[in-house]
């Protein structure tokens, strides 16, 4: 509350003392009073100082203050040997007992030397102690229990490995870890009177524990990962440690969907064991410091894992707010308190979206809660599920809302463990720490350091492993990989230092150079193979057919007579199989004649029996519907039917054709109708035929083929032409008699069918007999056929294989030609190649030897270099290859582009305006090459204009972060794989994107997917990525630095000259121009062609299986890509001639290229005085075609050079001044001069740098020979200065020559006096550099003379404010900006030449900017588009938030009304 404002109040504090003061306060909605009655107001704070702000006095005024001193020693050793008491009594040892009161006071000095000695200061800010540090050694040292402690040498341990985990591990430098180690080895011996070597000798080899030795010393509960109850113990077994370490691991790469790479170096497991110690304690919270990509948040996740812990984390989307952030709180907090699940929330700075976020955090450290978090029916439900938890675990407590609340908040603060992840770099950590003071008070602090070389050794080994090398090779990589990693640490301090551009370090650079050399390595051994082997194959190919020329003469020879032999033998047999076959066709006709009588009795047998199957066709269905139906009835039916007493007439009827089928007789028996005749009655003998237990049988047995007429007249007769004997009606009298009814109906059809067929059976008989007598004599006759037909055969397959014979002889004398002719050609194409071919197999040898340093060498700058300069970039690289060539084969000169470049690929960047100097080449190498996204530092726009270009036929997306819309253009652009330029982006990067630069893809389905904020989006392998920021100078923290490539984009004096000689040259002589462009593309197509053809050559000689000269295809393909080789070849002779005689004639123009070139890095240099003073690429550029239309042309190439040399440096200068403050317009004219004159060859640059210096102060051995008017510090500049090649001497002669110098210094212009002897010839800086020693106040009027001698007057005499010239400069997409003084006004000057021009009225809208009016100045802005019109907006310093918006509009605005213009004016504190 107390943070003080811009202008140094303090609006919390203001606002209670309003209330103190007056009792009320403000509906801010409207206006009305609100106040507060019956308020007991209580405050606490710290004491001033230290980043606490002091209270104004107008608020302690109305306060009873109460100061709380610090305990007493007394009272300390009182509360915390109460403790120790209470432990030590449970079991303990009675000797354990007297330690831990000596306990209390150790811990007690220690306390006290480390606020002594370890005070806060800006870059250590977290170093504050309090009575919670104290308590947090003693906590630690109650986790482990009597049974794992029964000695005090342990205990002794244990409490120095706790007072290390509480201070030890907040100690930022190694100066403090030093002074720390000497107190804790001090206070051991006074306080328990053991020396620590005895107590940890077993830490170090030699006996003597250091610092270092301490690491060893570990206390952690995870030794046993399966023990229940976990004990806190001594680890005595480090690489048991390791093992179980990597067991866990294993462990959390199944469980997860992302796995992680960590290697288990005792850094890493340092760090982890220190979580897990946190991770162990009822509020254990920690804060972990380190810069991004130090492994905060892999070991909390591991350390997690290992305690059996859920890890809570929120997932930042480009919506998300506060509200979100409360949801997610609650979600948690609910979880930790009702469930009752043990939670480790991790959350890291770089999701702190709002600071608010802070706040809630600092609330949950403190108190376990967030005010006024829960909703009254959230908080209902919260007190409702807590009766049931402290009902559950037995509690007796009052269920009251505020008993279960509070409950719910001891729930919380036993589960919830907060790991905050936060970078140092930057003031924010400190800005944090100070306003929240929870987060040092309730957490253990842990800082990341520096990786330690036994780490960075590890890591290297372990990744490095299988790649195929020697071990002592091996050795030598990792040697490098080191100092790779130290060496640009340090540069990157000197960047800083130098440049003032920041760069860092981190273990994810290491592991990048790591991954990315043993992916460049396989990726270039298999192509070095690769391209070897086809040369290799392909000189091996040319050899075969020099070889097999000799052979193949000697084999056509021989095949000749061998031919004519085989020709006759083969009339031979044409003779003998011509008689053969008169024979054959004889005995052919015969066994014709047979076969036809045969065929003839076959046909007839074959009716009748097709006529006998026929009809049987329709009988045997209805026979075996009825044996089925038979099939169906069972035993009980016939019982149902047989014990009838009276059956249906149905009944009766079926039971009498059945007895009539199998011939039994009938009863006789008086008519019951009382006729008094005897009648036939089939009933009994029914019954007993039912009562047969083979009745159904004997149905299903009956002897069909051979029934009685007698029989089957009467059931023709009398039943089956009886309309009742119908199987449907029957089966409403009885179903067993429906079957017996279907099998009589059945049998009559049958015995109908087999009478006519009868006959025809025994007709079928005699038919066959007859054709088997046929056949006899048929086969007979076709044996004796076949005996003679396998004769001809056996004549005409001799025939056939005379003939082939014949043909393969006369095809391979044929070949025997082709191949002849074949080898000739290959060896007549191809000869030539034979010398290119062994000398490029041989440099290929040589390169696949050397490829291993090389490419190192080449990880390392993909890696590390990308952000320096080329200086920089340079004094690395040579370094590192001095050391590789010592220990590493690799070439005797390193460069990227000749390791990793590819021509064709090169020249085709080029093309798309990759700049042509190496340093933009080895960009474009490290952007195809590098494993993360580039960031591209592009202040001059050459990145993007490259990327667009090379990209725009593969569809490519550019977005920017204020886009609306850009997330979903990005969704799109990964699922259908098109690449995405982000362009403009400042510091920060949206967290959304982190998926995406990390490239956290999983796998579902075999398909690669990846969640970006709330969707998850297929992820397509051809997808890139590319992100370009204007900013000149960006300070990117290692959180956003560690996801990508940082590139340093910045344009290169080669790389512009080529530029701007093609644009003067274009303008000079655009034909030549024109025609130069046509050969790039013509020479760049011609170059990629030759290499696709030879590539085709080499892969038809590799890829050809067997014999090269039998595969034609093969010889054709060679012999038409050699034909098309010599053509383009020949083309491209005459293209390079005529190039070279373009560039002859362009190069004319060269010196206006190079002096431009100066021009721009002049004024690129003023952003160093002033950050205002920036100026586009775009705009010099512009400036500069305008410069060339406007100047005086000349037929003289020699006049026109001076001509547009001398008018751009005018013009430039009159553009920029009109930009400058007053103060630093000579200074801009001496930057100029002096630029032009170093591109000239005509400044010295030591004089320079002791002009601007004054050079290196050291000790002044010479005695100052003048006192009385020379001052020592003028002395010492002299005698500095003697040190230059052309004032060698100097003091000394002023030494001698007091009296004359001393005139010089008290001359009214000694600027313009003449030095006394031989330096009187002094002249230009080094006149100035002793007047700077003598009377530096007189450089101003020095530098005015110098400027004009050697520029001219015009470039002292700014020119004056000129409203029409700065008009006719900008255009409707360059808006003027007006930076003004406090009290002036342009706006008089613009309305009169406004109307000068002819707006008047609404041609000129003006708008004085402030909250709420950006929208209406859009649509003035609108309005101006259609109708040409000016726009003046005024005080853009009140609308900053805007801004992004006006300058969107600026880009996007593409208007047909030239005459439009913005014009803006804000204060200078602001464009500042």
């Amino acid at each position: 509350m107390p943070a003080k404002e811009k202008y140094g109040a303090q609006p919390p504090i203001e606002l209670l003392r309003q209330w103190i003061d007056h009792g009320n306060w403000y509906d801010r909605k409207d206006t009305s009073e609100i106040k507060l009655t019956d308020v007991l107001f209580m405050s606490a704070m710290g004491p001033p100082g230290g980043g606490r702000n002091e209270i104004t006095s107008r608020f302690t005024r109305h306060l009873n203050i109460v100061s709380i001193d610090e305990f007493s020693d007394d009272t300390l050793t009182k509360i915390f040997g109460t403790i120790i008491d209470w432990h030590f009594a449970k079991g303990f040892d009675g000797s354990l007992q007297r330690l831990g009161k000596m306990l209390v006071q150790a811990t007690m000095v220690i306390y006290k030397e480390a606020m002594e000695k370890f005070l806060p200061t800006p870059s250590k800010s977290h170093y504050l102690f309090n009575l919670r540090d104290f308590a947090r050694v003693v906590r630690g040292v109650l986790l482990i229990p009597s049974t794992h402690l029964q000695e005090g040498g342990k205990l002794i341990r244990l409490w120095i490995h706790e007072v290390y985990r509480v201070i030890y591990d907040r100690l930022v430098d190694a100066a403090d870890r030093t002074k720390f180690f000497e107190i804790v080895k001090e206070t051991t011996q006074s306080s328990f009177k053991q020396s620590v070597d005895s107590l940890c000798g077993h830490l170090s080899h030699s006996g003597n524990v250091r610092d270092e030795d301490i690491r060893n010393l570990l206390f952690g509960d995870y030794m046993l990962p399966d023990a229940d109850p976990r004990v806190y113990d001594e680890v005595t077994d480090l690489k048991q440690l390791t093992t179980i370490m990597e067991y866990y691991l294993d462990e959390y790469n199944q469980m997860s969907k992302t796995r992680m790479s960590l290697v288990m170096f005792q850094f890493a497991i340092e760090h982890i064991s220190r979580i897990s110690r946190v991770l162990k304690q009822d509020s254990g919270h920690a804060l972990l410091v380190g810069i991004g990509g130090s492994g905060r948040q892999s070991a909390t996740k591991l350390a997690t894992l290992m305690a059996g812990y859920d890890l809570f984390q929120i997932e930042i989307t480009k919506n998300y707010t506060a509200v979100e952030w409360r949801e997610d709180l609650k979600r948690m907090l609910r979880k930790a308190g009702t469930e009752g699940k043990p939670i480790v929330f991790l959350f890291s700075d770089n999701q702190i979206k709002n600071e608010s976020f802070v706040e809630d955090i600092n609330m949950i450290l403190n108190t376990g809660d967030v005010p006024n978090i829960y909703a009254s029916d959230e908080k209902a439900e919260i007190i409702e599920k807590m009766q049931a938890v402290a009902k559950q675990e037995g509690k007796k407590l009052e269920a009251t809302p505020l008993m279960m609340y509070n409950f719910f908040i001891e729930k919380v603060k036993q589960n919830l463990h907060v790991v905050l992840a936060m970078s140092p770099i930057g003031d924010a950590f400190r800005n944090r720490l100070r306003m929240f003071p929870s987060l040092i008070n309730c957490c253990t602090i842990n800082w990341f350091q520096a990786w330690p070389e036994d780490a960075l050794e590890m890591v290297a080994n372990k990744f490095l492993e299988d790649v195929d090398m020697t071990a002592e090779l091996r050795g030598h990589c990792v040697t490098m990989c080191k100092l790779f990693h130290e060496s640009v640490r340090q540069q990157s301090e000197k960047y800083l230092e130098i440049l003032n551009r920041h760069n860092y370090v981190t273990p994810t650079s290491y592991l990048e150079l790591i991954l990315t050399f043993k992916d460049l390595l396989k990726l270039k051994r298999d192509e070095i193979m690769s391209m070897k082997t086809r040369y290799v194959v392909g000189l091996e190919k040319l050899d075969f057919a020099a070889s097999q020329v000799s052979v193949m003469q000697v084999e056509l020879t021989d095949l000749q007579p061998e031919l004519v032999k085989t020709s006759k033998e083969t009339e031979k047999l044409m003779v003998q199989i011509e008689q053969d076959t008169v024979e054959v066709e004889a005995k052919k006709e015969v066994v014709a004649a047979d076969e036809a009588v045969a065929n003839k009795a076959a046909a007839a047998a074959k009716a009748i029996k097709d006529e006998c199957e026929g009809e049987l066709a329709e009988a045997i269905p209805a026979l075996e519907a009825a044996l089925s139906a038979l099939d169906t009835l069972k035993p009980s039916d016939i019982s149902t039917v047989k014990a009838m007493k009276n059956p249906p007439s149905g009944v009766k009827l079926v039971m009498e054709s059945i007895c009539v089928m199998k011939s039994i007789k009938a009863e006789r028996k008086p008519d019951p109708g009382g006729s008094g005749k005897m009648i036939e009655d089939f009933w009994g003998p029914s019954q007993k035929l039912l009562s047969d237990f083979q009745f159904l049988n004997s149905l299903k047995a009956y002897d069909k083929d051979n029934i009685l007429p007698a029989v089957m007249k009467i059931i023709r007769s009398k039943y089956t032409c009886n309309p009742d004997f119908d199987p449907n009606l029957i089966k409403n009298a009885s179903t067993a008699c429906e079957g017996l009814c279907r099998w009589v109906r059945a049998m009559d059809i049958y015995d109908r069918v087999a009478k006519v067929v009868g006959p025809k059976k025994e007709k079928l008989a005699a038919a066959e007999a007859e054709l088997s007598i046929q056949m006899e004599k048929l086969n007979e006759k076709r044996a004796q056929l076949k005996e003679v037909a396998d004769k001809l055969q056996a004549l005409n397959d001799n025939f056939d294989m005379m003939v082939q014979k014949k043909k393969d002889l006369e095809a391979n004398i044929e070949l025997c030609s082709q191949k002849l002719e074949r080898a000739e050609k290959l060896i007549g194409g191809l000869g030539g190649e034979k010398d290119r071919w062994s000398e490029a197999a041989m440099l290929l040898s040589e390169r696949y030897h050397n490829i291993t340093g090389d490419v190192l060498m080449s990880a390392a700058v993909v890696s590390y270099l990308g952000a320096f300069t080329v200086d920089f970039r340079q004094e690395c690289i040579s370094e590192w290859h001095a050391c590789c060539q010592e220990h590493i084969p690799c070439s005797d000169i390193f460069s990227l582009n000749a390791t990793l470049g590819e021509p064709v690929k090169i020249r085709a960047w080029q093309i798309a305006g990759l700049p042509v100097d190496s340093f933009s080449i080895d960009n474009g190498i490290i952007v195809s090459n590098a494993r993360r996204w580039p960031l591209m530092i592009d202040p001059q726009g050459q990145a993007n204009k490259w990327v667009k270009n090379m990209e725009k036929h593969r569809k490519l997306a550019v977005i920017k972060l204020s886009d609306p819309n850009y997330v979903r253009i990005l969704e799109n652009c990964i699922q259908f794989g098109q690449p995405v330029l982000l362009e403009g982006v400042g510091e920060d990067l949206d967290p959304i994107l982190e998926p995406v630069l990390l490239k956290q893809t999983f796998k579902q389905g075999g398909v690669d997917y990846l969640r970006l904020g709330e969707n998850v989006v297929e992820y397509s392998p051809e997808f890139r990525f590319y992100i370009t920021t204007s900013l000149r100078n960006p300070h990117y923290v290692p959180e956003v630095s560690v996801k990508v490539t940082l590139l340093n984009f910045m344009i290169t004096p080669l790389g512009l000259e080529d530029q701007l000689l093609g644009i003067v040259a274009a303008k000079e002589k655009p034909e030549l121009e024109e025609k130069k462009n046509e050969l790039i593309l013509e020479s760049a197509k011609n170059k990629k062609q030759l290499k696709e053809i030879e590539d085709k050559i080499l892969e038809v000689l590799s890829s050809s299986k067997g014999n090269i000269l039998e595969d034609e295809t093969a010889i054709e393909v060679l012999s038409s890509s050699k034909t098309l080789s010599e053509e383009i070849s020949a083309k491209q002779v005459v293209a390079t001639a005529t190039e070279k005689e373009i560039d002859a004639t362009r190069n004319g123009y060269k010196p206006v290229a190079v002096h431009s070139s100066i021009l721009f890095f002049c004024i690129s240099e003023l952003a160093n005085i002033e950050p205002m003073y920036q100026y586009s690429l775009t705009w010099f550029i512009d400036l500069y075609l305008k410069s060339i239309g406007n100047s005086q042309p000349s037929d003289d190439l020699q006049e026109r050079i001076l001509i547009l040399n001398d008018h751009f440096t005018n013009s430039m200068y009159r553009n920029v001044c009109r930009s400058l403050f007053e103060k630093d317009k000579l200074l801009f004219s001496f930057i100029l001069c002096v630029g032009l004159m170093k591109g000239k060859g005509k400044i010295d640059d030591d004089a320079w740098r002791f002009l601007l210096t004054g050079g290196v102060a050291l000790d002044n051995p010479h005695a100052n020979p003048a006192p009385d008017w020379l001052s020592d510090k003028a002395w010492s500049e002299i005698v500095r200065a003697s040190g230059l090649s052309n004032l060698a001497g100097l003091f000394k002669h002023v030494r001698e020559n007091t009296g004359l110098w001393k005139q010089v210094y008290d001359s009214a212009t000694p600027d313009k006096a003449i030095y006394p002897g031989e330096w009187s010839r002094l002249a230009g800086l080094d006149r100035m550099v002793v007047l700077r020693c003598l009377r530096p106040d007189k450089i101003v009027p020095a530098v005015q003379a110098f400027i004009v001698e050697n520029l001219g007057q015009s470039y002292i005499e700014p020119p004056t404010f000129d409203l029409m010239g700065s008009y006719a400069d900008s255009h409707c997409c360059a808006p003027l900006i007006f930076i003004l003084s406090p009290g002036a006004d342009p706006m008089a000057s613009l309305l009169k030449t406004g109307q000068d021009m002819g707006y008047r009225g609404n041609m000129i809208q003006t708008i004085s900017l402030g909250q709420g009016q950006g929208p209406i100045a859009s649509q003035m802005i609108d309005a101006a588009l259609k109708d040409g019109s000016w726009v003046v907006l005024q005080n853009c310093h009140l609308a900053t938030s805007w801004m992004p918006k006006l300058e969107k509009i600026c880009e996007e605005v593409y208007s047909k009304h030239y005459s439009i213009r913005y014009m803006t004016t804000m204060h200078s504190c602001f464009a500042v």
